[in-house]
């Protein structure tokens, strides 16, 4: 999953997921200190790569992942100078040939495709058993990070993508209200959820990282994207873990018990040209999960036709420059609710595409308009007066006229559910995110059914 390099830094800003926009990379600097010599395993393929003689040091074999979602392998020896080898893909199989040098723990590598022509290149550090490297495409406009461990031989394991992301659900008391936070955790080791605290009538936004050790730092943030707090944590025992909230001079420690856990279901594909993966939550209620599962598959469908009427002769120009992504967003999540956004994004098209879900857990079946409000009540001429009414408000609003333009023609076009109001939202958008307007339940229950199934959040 590469990413342009050449995009405004408010993108990486937004999803975790799934699009970080990287610089250029540089030839890093690391102590020359050498690797400890291992036994040469074999490998005929790579020992063909070197000059008749050369005597290898060692080979070796690393599985790992392409921005934690395209796993690869790679064969690689090495003579003491010189480090060559190569890079396959295991779905597809695509297979590059690898060669540069790795000077102490620096290792710097051509990517070059079946025609012999460089089309990318790696630049980072073989260190003990850790590979981790940049790469970029010849022209240096698109990159990713590899991440890779060394194994005992090449073999293929084709594991799931999704196999080391989740999404956890915390409950906890903090100053005799009641708090919810929802983390999920996808690619890069990037977390991102929610924080609902009661007494403080707010949800925030939380967007950070979990360390290697378990260790978690996050953002808590207002609507206007301004930090409200900063948090910390471990989840080294997920199913508890004390929140340390600091902001505006204010210190909370949060003890959170964990309520539940969803696993997630990844899809993914990369071969020369193009690639495609998909990110969504996998949830204990078989007809929300059915309902996910399609709409996920529809898109994998439409990115797999657009993508094989649009490939064009492989080369450097054309390295993984068809490229899409599916990720979600979870908004609330509670014994009976489960709601949020499942984003799509592709190269292809200049804009993201984006559907809202509201799950009742109770009955598997998404909650609408017509199960929320009184028949005499139009949300949508009433949502989109809200809208307009609101929208000024914003920071950006009155600062960026194209800001201005873009919400005019896209509008608010999704709704959740959350704990303290309703959420209009647009579609997520590579400059300006995704906008929210949250309007609350106490002005909303005049016109709302008494036996709607969220009547226990409207006060």
């Amino acid at each position: 999953m590469a990413t342009l390099l050449l995009l405004p830094s408010s993108l990486s800003a937004q999803k975790n997921n799934q699009t970080t926009a990287k610089p250029a990379v540089t030839k890093p600097t690391a102590p020359a200190k050498p690797l400890p010599a291992s036994p040469a395993a074999k490998d005929t393929a790579v020992a063909a790569l070197f000059d008749k003689g050369a005597v290898l040091q060692w080979t070796k074999f690393f599985r790992g992942r392409f921005d934690d979602v395209s796993e690869v392998v790679l064969s690689l020896g090495y003579d003491g100078s010189n480090c060559r080898g190569f890079l396959t893909y295991s779905k597809s199989q695509e297979r590059f040939r690898l060669n540069g040098t790795l000077e102490g723990v620096v290792l710097l590598l051509e990517e070059l495709d079946g025609k012999n022509e460089v089309s990318g290149h790696l630049t980072g550090t073989l260190q003990g058993e850790q590979l981790m490297a940049d790469w970029t495409n010849a022209a240096n406009t698109l990159g990713s990070r590899l991440e890779a461990q060394e194994v005992p031989s090449k073999k293929v394991i084709n594991a799931p993508c999704g196999d080391n992301k989740w999404v956890n659900r915390y409950v906890a008391r903090w100053n005799n209200g009641r708090v919810d936070m929802v983390l999920a955790r996808v690619n890069n080791s990037v977390l991102n959820g929610y924080l609902w605290i009661e007494t403080d009538n707010k949800t925030y936004s939380l967007a950070g990282k979990i360390s290697p050790d378990d260790h978690y730092e996050i953002q808590a943030l207002l609507p206007n994207g301004k930090t409200a707090a900063h948090l910390q944590g471990s989840l080294k025992t997920p199913q508890a873990t004390e929140c340390n909230w600091v902001g505006s001079g204010e210190k909370r420690a949060i003890k959170m018990t964990m309520r539940e856990n969803y696993q997630v279901g990844c899809l993914d594909y990369a071969d020369y040209s193009s690639s495609y993966d998909a990110f969504y939550p996998r949830t204990r209620c078989e007809a929300c999960n059915k309902t996910l599962d399609q709409r996920v598959s529809d898109w994998v469908n439409q990115c797999k036709t657009t993508i094989a009427a649009q490939k064009k002769a492989t080369g450097p120009a054309t390295r993984n420059a068809l490229r899409a992504s599916c990720w979600y967003e979870v908004t609330c999540w509670t014994e009976t609710l489960f709601c949020g956004y499942l984003t799509f994004s592709e190269s292809w098209q200049n804009e993201t595409e984006g559907q809202s879900f509201n799950f009742d857990l109770r009955t598997g079946k998404e909650i609408t308009f017509d199960d929320l409000f009184n028949r005499n009540f139009n949300p949508k001429e009433w949502f989109a007066e809200y809208a307009r009414k609101e929208s000024p408000k914003m920071a950006k609003f009155a600062t960026d006229p194209k800001f201005r333009e873009w919400l005019s023609k896209e509008g608010f076009t999704m709704f959740t559910i959350r704990r303290d109001g309703l959420e209009l939202s647009t579609v997520f958008h590579p400059v300006y995110g995704q906008q929210q307007l949250t309007i609350p339940y106490s002005t909303l229950k005049p016109y709302m059914r008494k036996d709607n199934p969220i009547a226990d959040l409207v006060k």
